[in-house]
């Protein structure tokens, strides 16, 4: 019965430090696809296939379907939203509406770097999510 004991007390401390040291992976440039429809879909693809800048960080390109009125997308980096547009089933303007999207998320993508740049001080804080 003390053999078991020691197991199961071996065991706990082990849990114990192996989830001390686990941390989130962050892979640079990853552009995640929480899209839920086809439409939703195909933008993300279109999009990443026209994706160039070389971003350190992840964005994620998620999506609200309504199958009334169609999906909205919405591009973020951490928690600030980089860009959103409302998107048509019947992909009306599609190729129009990811041009405008690839420039406004490099647009966002450079201010956020100027912003770091310029207000990265010890009196402001990083987000504490």
């Amino acid at each position: 019965m003390n053999h078991i004991g020691r197991i199961i007390a071996s065991v706990m401390m082990l849990a114990v430090s192996c989830g001390s040291f686990s941390a989130e992976i962050e892979v640079p440039g990853l552009v995640t696809d929480n899209t839920i429809t086809r439409i939703g879909h195909d933008f993300y693809r279109e999009f990443t296939d026209h994706w160039e800048e070389e971003y350190p960080g992840a964005i994620t390109i998620n999506e609200r379907p309504s199958a009334r009125w169609g999906s909205w997308i919405i591009i973020k980096v951490d928690q600030d939203v980089l860009y959103q547009t409302f998107l048509f089933p019947n992909k009306r303007d599609f190729d129009k509406q990811i041009n405008i999207a690839l420039a406004a998320v490099y647009e966002s993508l450079q201010k956020r770097a100027i912003n770091k740049a310029l207000l990265n001080t010890g009196d402001l804080t990083h987000d504490e999510f």
